[in-house]
């Protein structure tokens, strides 16, 4: 997002992220030897959600209408595994019209691999999802005003499928998100909320 520019990949984009891996050859060494786990990705505990399916959009036009208030279900701090290391999710309720959404994905050794910003926005009637990729330092992936955008498909209950990328909640503790992955299939994300101070590489 065969490369892997982060858990998303959009398939009418890909100019960005392919730009976006050549500035880590680590990154590039380390998601080689974790492709063989594609297109799935095990739960860290059984109260896990399963994994989603993905959709894609015929065309801009065909973006269905809806408000931020028709995804406020995925809000909270889910937490679970992917790309054979913790990932964490946290989305804060709707203001001003988005949703803020910041995402953490470890390492297998417990270091940090790589982080995400993004928005859930109202744009044209519809939804649309705007991701920016950083790197542990804060050096960013795609150029200053450059996002990588996902337009909304389809929200069927608590599931959100944007083009090439799904948000499912599942039940009141599952939280789960699929990507599909050039060349590679599908890769998913299976969470569950988060207890009060659990995180990523933790300390008790």
């Amino acid at each position: 997002m065969s490369y892997y520019p982060g858990r998303f990949h959009q398939p009418k984009s890909a100019t960005i992220f392919l730009a976006a891996l050549q500035q880590s050859r680590a990154f590039m060494r380390g998601f080689l030897k974790m492709s063989i786990i594609l297109p799935t990705v095990a739960a860290i505990a059984p109260a896990a959600a399963s994994p989603p399916g993905l959709r894609t959009l015929k065309d801009a036009s065909s973006a269905p209408t809806a408000k931020i208030s028709d995804v406020a279900f995925l809000a909270g701090h889910w937490i679970g595994e992917g790309l054979g290391a913790c990932a964490e999710e946290i989305m804060a309720p709707p203001a001003g019209g988005q949703i803020m959404g910041m995402f953490r994905q470890m390492k297998p050794d417990g270091g940090l691999m790589f982080y995400e910003f993004y928005t859930i926005a109202e744009e044209g009637g519809s939804l649309i999802l705007k991701i920016k990729h950083f790197n542990p330092d804060l050096t960013g992936w795609e150029e200053k005003a450059e996002t990588v955008n996902f337009p909304l498909v389809a929200i069927e209950g608590t599931t959100a499928y944007f083009d090439g990328l799904t948000f499912s909640r599942q039940g009141r503790n599952g939280f789960a998100s699929a990507v599909m992955i050039e060349d590679q299939g599908i890769a998913t994300f299976e969470m569950r909320k988060a207890k009060k101070g659990e995180a990523c590489g933790a300390k008790d």
